[in-house]
């Protein structure tokens, strides 16, 4: 959050669900005056059958630390290379959108609106979001983003804040985090 309010002062925090929603939360809380958080869930297809194969995802969890990264590289560099033969949209929260909607569209002009993700690695879900939030928010609205970390080198969209590049970081909220 101090990397952000260097230079922007947002009135509205929104976070990518799931990850995306922990980072937001503590970037919130971490100012004297917490901002207001709100999620939006965006989910590729991939994402959804891991969570739903209870074994696949105990599986991934136990996995050796190093196995468990070339296979999420794996998956990604895959996700990215289907992206460039075919762009397949992933699914947006339209409940969430809502909401999201009415809240910019009520909010101080112009909006200034914080994207927060865990990790961006194709950057699919990044620009996902950042399209559905210009289709639901008022023109004057001035969108940033901000993730801890972007694992792949060339992602579909590159956010404003960062604290790393070209690292994989294991979240506890993971799909692969050893349990």
């Amino acid at each position: 959050m101090q990397l952000v309010e260097a230079d922007y002062a947002p009135h509205l925090i929104v976070g990518i669900r799931t990850g995306g929603l922990v980072v937001a939360d503590a970037m919130s809380q971490s100012r004297p005056k917490p901002l207001p958080v709100l999620p939006l869930t965006c989910q590729r297809a991939s994402t959804g059958a891991k969570t739903r194969l209870k074994l696949v995802r105990n599986a991934l969890a136990h996995l050796p630390q190093p196995v468990a990264d070339a296979l999420r590289r794996l998956e990604h560099r895959w996700i990215t290379s289907r992206r460039t033969r075919q762009d397949r949209p992933q699914t947006i929260d339209q409940a969430e959108a809502t909401t999201l909607a009415a809240w910019l569209h009520a909010a101080p002009k112009p909006c200034r609106v914080l994207v927060a993700d865990d990790a961006v690695d194709s950057g699919v879900t990044l620009a996902t979001v950042l399209q559905a939030l210009r289709h639901i928010g008022p023109t004057e609205m001035e969108l940033r983003t901000a993730a801890i970390t972007q694992t792949l080198e060339h992602p579909k969209v590159v956010p404003d804040y960062l604290l790393y590049r070209g690292t994989l970081c294991r979240f506890p909220w993971s799909l692969d985090a050893a349990r």
